[in-house]
């Protein structure tokens, strides 16, 4: 992810990545700190999405 994405982009980019690594559970390439890794960076994200939004809002 770059600097000049917006926070929504990243979002997107950090559901997908999340979600990629949720759909190898059960498989040998799981590793559960990737994808709690994963769901971090997403968390970030939508954090940053809704600053954004109260930002622009307020």
């Amino acid at each position: 992810m770059t600097a000049s994405q917006d926070p929504a982009e990243r979002l997107a980019e950090a559901s997908r990545i999340a979600t990629q690594e949720l759909h190898k559970q059960g498989t040998p390439e799981y590793d559960p700190r990737a994808h709690e890794r994963a769901v971090e960076a997403e968390r970030k994200a939508a954090e940053a999405l809704r600053a954004s939004r109260k930002a622009d809002a307020g």
